[in-house]
């Protein structure tokens, strides 16, 4: 009975993390919620504190590996392949595309949002491929892909307009 009391509060917290603390159950659009929501934390953090790269990437990985445990714990538990309300891939992926950009930049985060969200939901190419690669690496991955591009070319804005 405890182990089972147990599988129920991993799956309850997986859900939780894997939801981004619910975000994920927005019945419209949770996975540009997720970024939004993500990006202006990024913002309001950026305005408050001077992020450090070190830091920058520190968080990018802890929400990389949180991700893939709580969508590797559905996926071995529930048989869960990539449901719409897990936006943990969108989170991670976000703060990603904002690695050593100027987070107290609005529009610097704008753009970035925008670009991400058009990579995530349009997936070209490798993007669209790393999508079918199993299991909780398959959830993350592909966001973690669509980051790249969308950060070459915040980047090339933010130098050469902004």
């Amino acid at each position: 009975m405890e182990e089972q009391n147990s599988d129920i509060r991993s799956r309850w917290f997986s859900k939780m993390i894997g939801s981004f603390l619910g975000i994920g159950y927005f019945p419209l659009f949770p996975g540009t919620i997720a970024s939004l929501v993500t990006a202006a934390i990024a913002y309001v953090l950026a305005t408050s504190v001077e992020i450090k790269l070190i830091w920058d990437i520190e968080i990018f990985f802890v929400l990389l590996l949180i991700g893939l445990l709580a969508g590797y714990d559905l996926v071995r538990h529930k048989n869960i392949k990539d449901p719409k309300w897990f936006v943990m891939d969108e989170v991670a992926g976000m703060w990603l595309t904002l690695i050593a950009l100027p987070k107290d930049n609005i529009w610097v985060v704008l753009i970035a949002f925008a670009m991400f969200r058009v990579f995530d939901i349009s997936k070209p190419w490798l993007i669209r491929k790393a999508e079918k690669i199993p299991g909780a690496v398959g959830i993350m991955f592909d966001d973690v892909l669509a980051a790249i591009p969308s950060w070459l070319i915040t980047f090339a804005i933010w130098k050469l307009f902004l």
